[in-house]
């Protein structure tokens, strides 16, 4: 498994290298990309701080994640790619 961290919504691109056994983490404003897609390629997460600090609604099949849940989903990963702001 691998593990995107997707920082702003420069998702398209992203779209063509994910496979549905990766994992999504949407990050600070890519957050807001819950309120427009619907539909995901792979498992998606979000942090919890994210969507506080945004007021931004979860959908119930995106997972929300804690800093201890992300640091372990990063230890689980086979490689992190953090895709540029």
């Amino acid at each position: 498994m691998r593990l995107f961290q997707l920082h702003q919504a420069n998702l398209p691109a992203l779209l063509t290298l994910v496979q549905p056994d990766d994992r999504l983490l949407l990050r600070r404003d890519a957050v807001y990309l819950l309120l427009t897609q619907h539909s995901w390629p792979c498992q998606v997460s979000v942090l919890q701080q994210d969507l506080q600090q945004r007021g931004v609604a979860c959908p119930g099949s995106v997972s929300i994640l804690s800093d201890e849940e992300w640091v372990e989903l990063t230890l689980q990963a086979s490689q992190v790619i953090s895709c540029p702001d």
